[in-house]
């Protein structure tokens, strides 16, 4: 409850005073006590709220009226920006230049009437300072006028050419954890992955965006599907399991509840051209989550069935609900800079700066990426079917398609129908090579069954995934040629060798019986000839200048450097 008496007793005699002689009541007491309890009751009179009402400008009806839409109450910087400030007075400049007689703006206008007070409140969205419409006033306003839709959006018609989308993150998410499987990927100490991982999953993931990946990634993490294990990222096997068993729709609503629900990603700090300084502790108290929540909330206003703007939607965002990753209203204490210039964006005035390239951002990247909307290259966007299920909006229902076999060809390769089962084609990646992802197709190969054999995977297990996978029909030839490749695999082995050469039998002989080089020339070709292992090079080396058989290498690679006979 905000009664009007609940703001008249924190006033001064000199306030009182000014609101007494404002709404023309007569107050002929000195004893504050008094004074706020007659005129707590003269202000709420419906006729003298009336006058008051009448005398009001047509902007400071406004602001009354904005206050009544909005339940009674406005965070004091909303309510600020757009009818002015109450300037903080005491009592004796109050009643030397007599301000309620020429108040400046809207908001001191309601103020000096009486019509509003300020307090402080924890509600929608934390603690702060609010302006209130006492109950009394309140109660005694007509219904305010509506006015302009809660949130204008300019609809247009379809954009010309195929309904595309985003591809979606599922399938990137795919590639990340097949490619974890296959390799020994060994992250920094700050969790960054080397140039060689990076490359390789950029190659490999449909966006291609190193963002793109740094979302995959922290995802990944969020639901448990990989977790560093010593010095290694690991597949955590039940959890990638069930992941990769759930259905389409199952395994995006998965990710998208993940990104909903998660306090450790700040989309605000990954917007591209901002960087947060976390300077005065601001992030410890900035609320990813609530921030989502009231943007999805603003999304959820959009027409389900139309196309819109992106450029609307923004200015709708900022019209309506420019606060909504600041309940407080607080646009002074956070430390945003712009990446290029270094240049801090404080201020309402960098909205558009901060505010309106997050919404771009979430729009175009991270709600795409996640199947909510769809925006085509000239700027429209619209919810998608997906994402009307996300944001809890009626939508059709999904329609989960049974996945079917496989078909392995005798040209060995295999087709997966789509959208196909993620589990099938994980196994797959295992022994073949993706040639095509739109219609999928793996190619077998020799060296695709040389990686699972050299897995501890039977050629066995390979065909009975098949025969299984593909309802039976596995080519003979196909069948033959895998055993074939089996057969071979270990057959021969390769192995990068030096060779060292004496100039006599002699000299052979001293090096395979001196304990220093004795385990190193092993392997005779000739009398005068054995073969090194590569990785035995530089210890034989040091072995052999040490003894006094070969010269230093600085010395013996010098052409400039005389070389004295023996006397």
């Amino acid at each position: 409850m905000h009664s009007l008496r609940r703001f008249l007793v924190d006033y001064d005699m000199a306030m009182l005073r000014a609101l007494a002689e404002s709404r023309g009541v007569s107050l002929d007491t000195n004893v504050q006590a008094e004074a706020v309890d007659r005129l707590a009751a003269a202000l709420a009179e419906p006729l003298s709220v009336r006058a008051a009402l009448a005398r009001l400008s047509p902007e400071a009806l406004e602001a009354l009226a904005a206050l009544a839409r909005a339940g009674g109450r406005l965070r004091v910087p909303q309510f600020a920006r757009t009818y002015g400030q109450i300037r903080p007075v005491g009592p004796g400049r109050l009643v030397r230049e007599a301000l309620w007689r020429k108040p400046e703006g809207p908001a001191e206008e309601l103020w000096y009437a009486g019509l509003i007070g300020r307090g402080f409140a924890d509600e929608g969205g934390g603690p702060g300072e609010f302006v209130f419409l006492p109950d009394e006033i309140l109660a005694l306003l007509p219904a305010p006028d509506p006015g302009r839709p809660t949130f204008p959006l300019e609809t247009v018609p379809p954009p010309a050419g195929p309904d595309r989308g985003a591809p979606s993150l599922v399938r990137d998410l795919f590639a990340y954890l097949v490619y974890l499987h296959g390799h020994d990927v060994r992250p920094y100490a700050d969790g960054r992955l080397g140039r060689r991982d990076t490359a390789a999953l950029l190659r490999r993931m449909v966006g291609g965006s190193q963002r793109r990946l740094d979302f995959v990634r922290h995802l990944a993490a969020r639901l448990g599907l990989a977790a560093r294990q010593a010095h290694l990222l690991r597949l955590e096997a039940a959890a990638a399991k069930a992941w990769l068993t759930a259905t389409p729709v199952e395994q995006l609503a998965v990710l998208q509840n993940a990104w909903r629900s998660d306090p450790t990603w700040m989309d605000l700090c990954h917007v591209p051209g901002l960087h947060c300084d976390d300077a005065g502790g601001w992030l410890a108290s900035y609320d990813p989550v609530a921030a989502r929540e009231a943007f999805l909330d603003l999304l959820a206003q959009c027409p389900p069935d139309a196309w819109w703007t992106v450029d609307s939607f923004v200015a709708a965002v900022k019209e309506t609900h420019p606060d909504f990753q600041r309940p407080d209203g607080d646009y002074g204490s956070w430390y945003v800079r712009e990446a290029g210039s270094g240049d801090y964006l404080s201020g309402f005035g960098s909205w558009d700066a901060v505010e309106g390239r997050l919404i771009r951002d979430l729009l175009g990247g991270v709600l795409s990426w996640l199947g909510v909307v769809r925006v085509a290259p000239g700027g429209e966007c619209r919810v998608a079917e997906a994402g009307l299920r996300f944001l809890g909006l009626p939508a059709p229902p999904a329609v989960e398609v049974t996945p079917g076999p496989i078909t392995v060809r005798p040209d060995f390769c295999v087709e997966v129908p789509g959208p196909g089962d993620l589990y099938t084609r994980f196994q797959l990646e295992r022994f073949a090579d993706l040639k095509d992802e739109d219609p999928c197709v793996y190619s077998l190969s020799a060296a695709g069954l040389g990686r699972a054999l050299g897995r501890n995977v039977q050629v066995e297990q390979i065909l009975a995934f098949l025969s299984q996978a593909a309802g039976g029909n596995l080519p003979a030839n196909v069948a033959g040629q895998l055993r074939l490749w089996a057969g071979r695999f270990g057959q021969v082995e390769l192995e990068e060798v030096v060779v060292l050469r004496t100039r006599s039998e002699r000299a052979l002989k001293e090096l395979s019986v001196l304990p220093e080089t004795r385990a190193y020339v092993t392997r005779r070709l000739s009398p005068v000839t054995v073969l090194v292992r590569k990785e035995d090079l530089p210890a034989l080396r040091r072995a052999l200048q040490a003894l006094g058989f070969l010269l230093p290498r600085d010395e013996a690679d010098d052409p400039d450097l005389p070389h004295h006979q023996p006397g």
